[in-house]
């Protein structure tokens, strides 16, 4: 199955816990989903994947692929993957070499880092978390996804235009309920996790 998904970054809540009458407007609904953790594994080649936009993650074991289609860093477009016979597939088609799960992929572990995400679903479609991770970083996300079945049932002109909706829809939620995002430049978890340890 091929899910597009598109996020905004913020860099944390501007109030201590959503709420429906956190501030004006209201969100027109609200729903807590709790917290969780997971434990997330990155892969890479010597850099040429994320070069590419491109991240190869086990979280809590299960694979994924996240394929940046626009965007950047803070304003990002995604197609998801999570068979890894697909992950495989794609992976062949990029780098020409093909190797299984088993086999990372061929690639090596570049992060690893366990994560607390508080979420909530507002107005219907949108999710809302915040995550803070085992090394002391805060970051928020708003998300959109959008479920297309099999890949090949959607050519890549109207997931480009789908992505496109998905990000002003995520823009004008944003503006709308701004009272409840705190300002500055976010940073991701990735880059804050390379720039603790790396020295980056």
């Amino acid at each position: 199955m091929l899910v597009l998904e598109v996020e905004r970054k913020f860099c944390r809540l501007a109030v201590p816990r959503l709420r429906i009458d956190g501030g004006v407007p209201p969100f027109r609904s609200l729903t807590y989903r709790g917290k969780q953790s997971f434990h997330d594994i990155y892969f890479d080649n010597t850099g040429f994947l994320c070069s590419k936009g491109v991240w190869i993650r086990q979280r809590d074991g299960h694979w994924q692929a996240k394929i940046r289609r626009g965007g950047d860093y803070i304003n990002s477009k995604f197609e998801e993957l999570s068979a890894p016979d697909r992950i495989a597939d794609y992976l062949e088609e990029l780098m020409g070499v093909r190797n299984s799960a088993t086999a990372n992929f061929g690639l090596t572990q570049m992060a690893a880092f366990t994560t607390t995400r508080e979420s909530w679903k507002a107005d219907q479609d949108f999710t809302v978390v915040q995550d803070v991770t085992d090394f002391g970083h805060t970051v928020g996300e708003v998300e959109l996804e959008c479920q297309l079945g099999h890949e090949g049932n959607s050519d890549s002109d109207s997931r480009t235009s789908q992505l496109a909706e998905m990000d002003a829809r995520i823009a004008t939620f944003m503006k709308r309920y701004s009272w409840a995002f705190a300002g500055g430049i976010p940073k991701g978890k990735l880059t804050a996790y390379f720039e603790k340890f790396r020295g980056a």
